[in-house]
């Protein structure tokens, strides 16, 4: 059987883990970040026009731009 010393710490510390949990679920913070914005335009070798992002391929295809000549090396 217990002593009533070991008892003591015993519930001391319970209650102390406790509070501690207790304690940080009080102090836990939301952090939202702000919508991301993109901007209309080329973004590397995509399109973003409001509502999708085209392929340069795509795009130039339904805009209906000549595509860029042939470069030989």
């Amino acid at each position: 059987m217990m002593n009533k010393t070991k008892k003591s710490l015993l519930i001391a510390s319970l209650a102390a883990t406790l509070g501690m949990g207790l304690a940080n679920v009080a102090s836990a913070e939301v952090h939202h970040n702000p919508p991301h914005r993109v901007t209309v335009g080329w973004h590397g070798d995509r399109y973003w026009d409001g509502h999708r992002y085209w392929q340069r391929h795509e795009w130039e295809r339904h805009h209906h731009v000549a595509p860029p000549p042939h470069r030989y090396y």
